[in-house]
């Protein structure tokens, strides 16, 4: 007969012996597992959109390259770049935010801009170009780019006083009169207990803070964050991260719109996947900064004017 007396108890409710992830301290558990997955979470949208691309590519690979100073690698090169600072500010949200609605609207943002950042890559690595716009931002739209001048990001016609005019889409129709916020989840919150202090702006009609001023730092492009508005969001904790990423990010949705809208145009780019995924993203951003706007307003915060 075997005898069976040192083999282990496999029986439910048997004690088996600490494993490493035992004897980590609990409270580090969270932040852990949140560094690691934000890290594989973006590693997962640039590789996706990267094979998506590859996957839509030919063995022709220079049959529809666009010169260098087209608006197709011009649109690719700085939307990466805008997009960037997009996915820095959603992964800081995720990080330090406290309010799960805005969370999960940063996710939302982070994973669809990692993906478009993927795709916009691999085009320009397919086109033999550089990631990063050598010359001046926005050039191949006829501006001087922010870089050289400071201003002029856009035609003022596109925006209404302050810069929030959210309802145009490409026929100059409203797209935000009946929202369909398709997969995005951002939960049933009551906002009537919510107390945000003094975060909501100055009933003065004062600039709030980080506003654009004439003198101070100008961005990139147009509703980009400044370096010193960057650094100070990083370094904000508890409920007015929240307030912040949202008039961050509504700015920064609203200062894409415009090459958005200029490479959608079949006059100015050639290429229809371009102009597809150019029309995508307005459609996204468009819903978005509807959303974003009546966060907003829930939480007693004002937009930041457009920079």
């Amino acid at each position: 007969m075997t005898d069976n007396s040192d083999r282990p108890e496999s029986r439910a409710g048997t004690t088996t012996p600490e494993g490493p992830y035992d004897t980590a301290e609990p409270s580090s558990r969270p932040r852990i597992l949140l560094a690691l997955g934000g890290a594989a979470l973006l590693l997962f949208g640039l590789g996706l959109g990267l094979l998506i691309q590859a996957s839509l590519a030919d063995d022709s690979t220079g049959d529809d390259s666009p010169a260098a100073n087209s608006a197709a690698v011009g649109f690719a090169q700085d939307m990466t770049r805008h997009h960037e600072q997009g996915v820095e500010l959603a992964a800081i949200e995720l990080e330090h935010g406290t309010d799960p609605e805005v969370r999960s609207m940063a996710f939302d943002i982070l994973t669809a801009q990692s993906n478009e950042i993927g795709q916009m890559q691999s085009w320009l690595t397919r086109w033999g170009q550089p990631v990063t716009n050598p010359g001046a931002t926005m050039a191949w739209m006829g501006h001087g780019g922010s870089e050289t001048d400071g201003h002029d990001h856009s035609d003022p016609a596109d925006h209404t006083a302050g810069g929030h005019d959210h309802g145009h889409g490409g026929d100059g129709s409203s797209d935000h009169g009946d929202m369909d916020h398709g997969d995005m989840d951002h939960g049933d919150m009551d906002h009537g207990d919510m107390d945000h202090g003094d975060m909501s702006a100055p009933s003065s009609g004062a600039p709030a803070a980080g506003a654009a001023d004439s003198d101070a730092e100008q961005p990139p492009m147009p509703g980009m964050a400044t370096s010193a508005e960057m650094q100070q969001f990083r370094a904000m904790r508890g409920p007015e991260v929240d307030i912040r990423f949202l008039q961050l990010m509504l700015r920064h949705h609203e200062g894409g719109l415009h090459m958005m809208e200029y490479a959608a145009d079949p006059a100015n780019v050639e290429q229809a996947y371009v102009r597809d995924l150019a029309s995508s993203m307005k459609r996204t951003q468009d819903k978005e900064i509807a959303i974003i706007t009546q966060m907003l307003a829930l939480r007693g915060a004002q937009p930041l004017p457009l920079n």
